[in-house]
C-alpha cells in the first residue's frame, strides 16, 4: 500500500499501520493519474491535483501525515496494483482515520437538508464506487466543490438515508454493516453504475467479506453469479434467494439461466425492508408448525455435484408446482445485539415459488417478491426437495449446461452399462 507523505510529498510503500486521511470523490472527464509524476513539478498543473493539495492541508490540519489517494496512490499501468486496489478497497476505507469526500457539483452555500439541494443530487451518490466509500469509513466528512466543510456522514444520516434507502444505522454505525442481511446490502446498490459492468460486482466484494478474480469480458451476469456463490459459502442468510427481476428489464433469458440465484444487483433494489431470521429461530418456528414425523428441522445446502440446493424447506402446493417459504420476511430490521433481523411478530415470510423439472423443482419467473403472512402456515409442510441452478456455479469456468447434460447422462445410465462402453471404448483403441 503506498502513502503519500504530505510533508515531503513523496510516496511511501508501506507495510505496517500508519495512521492516515483517505479521500473520496467522483472522477472528472480528462482527469488523470499521478502515481508516476508524484514529486515533480509538472505533476503540479495536472488537471484534479488541487484534489491532492487540499486532501494533504485537510490532513495536516487534522495531525496526520500521510494520506491515501486513488489518483496518486495507485499505479494504473499495472494490473497487480489494480486488483490490490479492487480487492483491498474497502479495508483501506476502513481502516482509514478520517475521509473527505469531494464534490465537485454541490453547491457550500446551500443546505443539503433542503429538498432540491445539489447535495442530494450529486453524482458521486449514483457511482457504485463510492457505496463503500461511504459505508467503510467511521468519519466522513463532505465538502462543496469549493471545499466549503457541507457536514458529516453522522450528521447528514437522515438525509442520506432518505436518499439512497440505506438504514440509518449502517451510516453511523459502520461496523454493523455486515449485519444486515445479504438482500437489504444489496438493494443499497440500486440506481449506481460504473463505467464497466463487471465493476457493479466488484463494488460490492467488500460488503461482503468476499474475494474474486478481478476479469473483464465475461460480463455482469456471469460475474454476479460468482459473487453470490462465494457469499454463499460464508453465511446461512437465505435472503440471498429474495430478489424478483430487475425493473424494466427483459427478465426470460438471464433470469431463467441463473436459476435460483439473481443475475445482477439491480434484482434487489425492492428488498431493503427484506431481513434474515436465524436459523435458531426459524428452525423454532418449523418446528412448532411443520414438524413431520420423517422430518423435524429445515435445512439448506448446496449440492456438491454442482447441480442446484438440496433443501428441507415448508412448503404447499400450488397447482404442479410448489410454494416455499425461506427464513427472511419482509419488516423493519430489529437489532437483537449482533445483527439486525425480522420481527416475527411484524413480519410477512418471502414465499418463491417453484415448479415440477426433470432432476427436482426450479424457480418460476416472477414480477415481484411473494409474501405469506406470517400466521398462514396451515398448508405448509416441511419437505424434502432438490432445487435446480443452471448457471450459478461456474468456478471452473465450465458452461452450465454442459454439466446438465454430464449429469443427466451419469444420472440415467447404470454403471454396469457405463463400465461396459468404457471396456468398448478401450478394446477399439
Amino acid at each position: 500500500m503506498y502513502l503519500l507523505n504530505i510533508n515531503t510529498q513523496q510516496l511511501e510503500d508501506i507495510h505496517e499501520r500508519r495512521p492516515y486521511a483517505i479521500l473520496s470523490h467522483a472522477w472528472r472527464v480528462g482527469e488523470t493519474h499521478h502515481f508516476h509524476e508524484i514529486g515533480t513539478e509538472s505533476v503540479r498543473i495536472q488537471p484534479g491535483y488541487e484534489k491532492v493539495e487540499m486532501c494533504c492541508e485537510l490532513a495536516r490540519q487534522d495531525g496526520l501525515d500521510y494520506v491515501w489517494i486513488d489518483t496518486c496512490c495507485a499505479d494504473a499501468n499495472s494490473s497487480a496494483a489494480h486488483t490490490e486496489r479492487t480487492i483491498s478497497a474497502y479495508t483501506w476505507y476502513q481502516q482509514a482515520q478520517v475521509c473527505y469526500t469531494y464534490l465537485d457539483d454541490v453547491d457550500g452555500s446551500e443546505d443539503p437538508r433542503e429538498g432540491y439541494s445539489t447535495f442530494r443530487r450529486s453524482r458521486w451518490f449514483k457511482r457504485a464506487w463510492t457505496l463503500q466509500e461511504l459505508l467503510a469509513p467511521k468519519h466522513v466528512f463532505f465538502f462543496a466543490k469549493d471545499w466549503t466543510m457541507i457536514g458529516t456522514k453522522a450528521g447528514l444520516s437522515n438525509v442520506i438515508s432518505g436518499m439512497t434507502g440505506i438504514h440509518k444505522d449502517a451510516l453511523e454505525h459502520p461496523e454493523r454493516v455486515p449485519s444486515f442481511s445479504i438482500a437489504t446490502r444489496m438493494s443499497w446498490a440500486k440506481e449506481r453504475t460504473t463505467s464497466k459492468k463487471e465493476d457493479r460486482v466488484y463494488a460490492l466484494m467488500g460488503l461482503f467479506g468476499v474475494n474474486l478474480p478481478i476479469l473483464y469480458g465475461e460480463g455482469e451476469t456471469r460475474t454476479f453469479l460468482k459473487l453470490q456463490n462465494e457469499i454463499i459459502k460464508t453465511t446461512d442468510d437465505q435472503s440471498i434467494f429474495a430478489w424478483c427481476p430487475a425493473a424494466g428489464a427483459s427478465a426470460s433469458a438471464e433470469s431463467h439461466a441463473s436459476g435460483l440465484l439473481a443475475y445482477t444487483s439491480k434484482c434487489f433494489a425492492d428488498c431493503g425492508d427484506v431481513q434474515r431470521i436465524p436459523y435458531d429461530l426459524w428452525s423454532e418456528y418449523c418446528t412448532k408448525h411443520f414438524c413431520s414425523k420423517n422430518i423435524a428441522y429445515p435445512q439448506l445446502g448446496v449440492d456438491p455435484s454442482f447441480r442446484g440446493f438440496q433443501a428441507t424447506l415448508p412448503v404447499r402446493q400450488r397447482g404442479v408446482g410448489l410454494d416455499a417459504l425461506l427464513a427472511c420476511a419482509r419488516g423493519p430490521a430489529v437489532w437483537n445485539g449482533s445483527e439486525y433481523v425480522a420481527n416475527l411478530n411484524r413480519a410477512d415470510l418471502i414465499c418463491i415459488r417453484l415448479q415440477k423439472s426433470y432432476h427436482g423443482y426450479e424457480p418460476i419467473d416472477k414480477d415481484h417478491l411473494e409474501t405469506v403472512g406470517i400466521d398462514d402456515f396451515k398448508k405448509f409442510h416441511l419437505q424434502d426437495i432438490h432445487i435446480c441452478a443452471s448457471q450459478s456455479f461456474l468456478g471452473l469456468g465450465v458452461p452450465a449446461y454442459r454439466k446438465w447434460v454430464l449429469n443427466s447422462f451419469l444420472y440415467i445410465i447404470p454403471p454396469s452399462i457405463l463400465f461396459l462402453m468404457y471396456q468398448s471404448r478401450k478394446a477399439s483403441l
